[in-house]
């Protein structure tokens, strides 16, 4: 089964150019998924009239409004299942509190012919917490297992806000054997310049910095696929060029072996 997937962190519409972007993608239909996260404020509308694509959403129940994080899928796909986890409750805001309503793991089932995909959109936290981190991503994996079948293809990701030395390593641990990196060698996604100017530590620091014309690049987008699905197609993963958010369009494209 050939799957072509596109993750982005959306930044709730504040880069102009995103919704010609989106507008550009959707009438391409070059994609069977899309992952967006920070899907908020106008961006919805951005998404609007694209009859070849549905789009999936759940409750938030930590904040009382839908998920952030989102899957747009084609039309003929039927879902079979769905959940998911908010994580707002997780960690303090100083800012939002625990109502920050960015942040959570969507994940669903899909049938692709005779085949079946289980599809994940995810958010983790940002800030210097490495360690509301790490247990986000165990409630990940333990979402994906128990909403996967034998015999289902398996690909989940987005802004995973892997930004301290050896995280994204420590992740991979967690989620091994069953979930390999299919991003592990893609170069950064995440320029600091184009943050948004608000009252966060990490946020403040990369305005000044951008100030000041220095780059900072993150590898903060990061896509896994189940250890089967990897043994057995060529995955080929690529970081777009447009610049409609702080976070590059990441593309991964999945190729069964001849």
């Amino acid at each position: 089964m050939e799957l072509r997937v596109l993750s982005l962190n959306c930044q709730r519409g504040y880069q102009p150019g995103l919704e010609d972007f989106l507008h550009k993608t959707l009438g391409s239909e070059n994609y069977d998924f899309l992952l967006l996260q920070e899907f908020a404020k106008e961006v919805p509308s951005f998404v609007q009239g694209f009859g070849s694509y549905e789009l999936l959403r759940m409750p938030n129940t930590d904040v009382g409004e839908l998920s952030q994080t989102c899957i747009l899928y084609r039309k003929q796909y039927e879902i079979l299942d769905r959940n998911f986890i908010p994580f707002a409750k997780m960690r303090r805001d100083p800012v939002m509190g625990f109502k920050h309503a960015t942040f959570g793991s969507l994940l669903a089932r899909f049938t692709i012919g005779e085949s079946s995909v289980v599809v994940g959109s995810t958010h983790l936290h940002s800030g210097m917490d490495r360690k509301v981190r790490a247990r986000q991503v165990e409630k990940i994996k333990s979402q994906v297992l128990s909403l996967t079948r034998a015999g289902d293809h398996v690909i989940f990701g987005g802004d995973c806000n892997f930004g301290l030395p050896g995280e994204r390593v420590r992740a991979e641990h967690v989620l091994a054997p069953e979930f390999i990196c299919a991003t592990s060698r893609l170069g950064p996604t995440l320029d600091g310049r184009y943050s948004e100017n608000v009252p966060h530590l990490p946020n403040r620091v990369a305005r000044v910095l951008g100030f000041f014309g220095i780059k900072t690049p993150l590898w903060t987008d990061q896509v896994f696929a189940d250890a089967k699905t990897v043994a057995s197609h060529e995955i080929y993963c690529r970081v777009l060029p447009e610049r409609v958010s702080d976070h590059s369009p990441v593309e991964i494209t999945l190729r069964p072996r001849q």
